[in-house]
């Protein structure tokens, strides 16, 4: 267990040469919006151009922030994103530097990589942020660290870590009991609202039951095309856009949607991520309604 706690976070980066994409502060929002689409990636380190040093994030739900602040639903219904991040002259006053971290999801909050994992897990539980600008001993940004990136960590070792056969029925408070959810007949701008009033990065999708069906993330936010110009995908019933989406072969090993139980192992919980790639998990009842939601960060705090 100290092995796995002590190593550097700049060993357990696979390939230290990797590129890291980023976004200039005074580009425009519409740069980075394509640029996390074509990467497949849900953020972006910005240069700032004044400091001339990285300094903050923006993600896809700072730009669905933003358009939700300023604008009505009639003009996001009967506008393609490209138009309006290109024509509206909000979009071409305020720039990338303007928005970054509108959601309050994106803190920057920069550690050496010579600093013991333990630190980068205790300081990403301790901010509640789901990554970590990585940088050398001059200050310059070499890597990101994510949550992501120490689950399969801890996957890769698993075998080396005690404590991973309880379940999360054992455990206090494991997960988050309050569980924030939509219906599947309403749209799916709805849902990104809902992340934006709430500070969360995704919602449980439910039936008129309240049987868990699916999940919205901010991720989804690819669906609208590179151009934008399938933004009114937004205003699709949720269960029209749940058919639509890709299926995730991994994890349709697990199920429709990936679920847990109260009798699930810390051990099953971290396959279960690292397997899916996915997020988060929901905890259900016998019946399939949700109880509570497990994130990544959740599970990072039991090796805080």
């Amino acid at each position: 267990m100290a092995d796995f706690y002590n190593i550097n976070i700049g060993e357990i980066f696979p390939n230290s040469n990797a590129e890291i994409f980023s976004v200039h502060s005074d580009s425009p929002v519409k740069d980075a919006f394509e640029l996390m689409i074509k990467k497949k990636i849900l953020s972006l380190p910005v240069y700032d151009t004044k400091t001339r040093k990285y300094n903050k994030f923006i993600d896809m739900l700072d730009i669905v922030s933003f358009c939700i602040n300023h604008f009505s639903q009639k003009e996001l219904s009967e506008l393609d994103l490209n138009f309006i991040l290109e024509s509206k002259e909000i979009f071409q006053k305020f720039k990338i530097g303007d928005i970054c971290d509108l959601s309050g999801r994106n803190g920057y909050y920069p550690v050496e990589s010579t600093a013991p994992l333990k630190i980068g897990i205790d300081l990403m539980t301790k901010w509640g942020v789901h990554r970590l600008p990585i940088i050398d001993s001059e200050g310059s940004l070499i890597s990101i660290l994510t949550q992501s990136r120490v689950v399969e960590y801890i996957q890769n070792h698993i075998q080396n870590i005690n404590g991973l056969d309880k379940s999360i029925g054992q455990l206090k408070d494991f997960g988050t009991s309050s569980v924030i959810s939509i219906k599947q007949d309403r749209m799916v701008i709805d849902a990104f609202r809902l992340m934006h009033e709430n500070g969360i990065s995704a919602v449980p999708v439910v039936n008129q039951i309240g049987i868990l069906i699916g999940n919205i993330s901010v991720s989804d936010m690819k669906m609208v095309g590179y151009d934008g110009t399938l933004f009114s995908r937004m205003f699709l019933p949720i269960e029209s856009f749940l058919e639509m989406k890709p299926k995730n072969q991994n994890i349709d090993i697990f199920g429709k949607v990936l679920c847990v139980l109260d009798s699930t192992t810390i051990e099953e919980i971290i396959t279960k991520f690292y397997i899916s790639k996915v997020h988060r998990l929901y905890k259900v009842d016998l019946e399939g309604r949700p109880s509570a939601v497990i994130s990544q960060g959740d599970l990072l705090k039991y090796f805080a």
